[in-house]
């Protein structure tokens, strides 16, 4: 099922704490959906996992006409939300994916998966859709998820993607 190439690349990377994997592929190619089965799948193993997504256009970072936004829109440089369970921080920061895995280490996450980042060096899982494309466009991804012959994985198999990433990350 894996080609010798992609165990032994996988076996060459050295993960730290939070050990980072990109899911990548097209636009539209299906890495939310995946994610949205993936997560069950991490989390029932035990592991606190994060997600960091690249938005390659701005955002609204809350929503119009609370409390928070009214106050963003005044001219606050920063507003933080919280309660006694979670909190959300806006603020007009330049930032990269480096100093958000910085604040996952510090709050003890085993696993960051990074959606999108198909350019960057992080060791990276691909989706490929045969209606979006009919070949991964990463560069050596570990795995494939589609439909596509070939693949590894497919869009179904989040338990046996789950089971795979967890043995091929010893530390998880």
């Amino acid at each position: 099922m894996y080609s010798e190439q992609k165990e032994a690349l996988a076996q060459e990377i050295e993960l730290k704490r939070p050990a980072v994997l990109a899911v990548s592929g097209l636009h539209n190619s299906g890495k939310t959906t995946l994610l949205e089965k993936l997560l069950p799948a991490l989390r029932s193993r035990g592991l606190k996992v994060g997600i960091i997504k690249h938005d390659g256009h701005d955002f609204t970072p809350d929503v119009p006409g609370t409390d928070s936004c009214r106050l963003r829109e005044a001219g606050a440089d920063g507003v933080a939300v919280y309660s006694g369970q979670r909190y959300l921080l806006t603020e007009m920061f330049r930032l990269t994916e480096q100093d958000l895995l910085a604040l996952f280490e510090r709050h003890g996450y085993d696993l960051v998966l990074l959606e999108g980042f198909k350019d960057s060096g992080w060791p990276k899982i691909e989706v490929v859709r045969k209606e979006i494309s009919d070949t991964p466009v990463s560069f050596q991804p570990l795995a494939v998820v589609g439909d596509i012959p070939g693949a590894d994985f497919g869009l179904e198999d989040a338990q046996a993607l789950a089971d795979w990433l967890v043995a091929q990350m010893p530390g998880l």
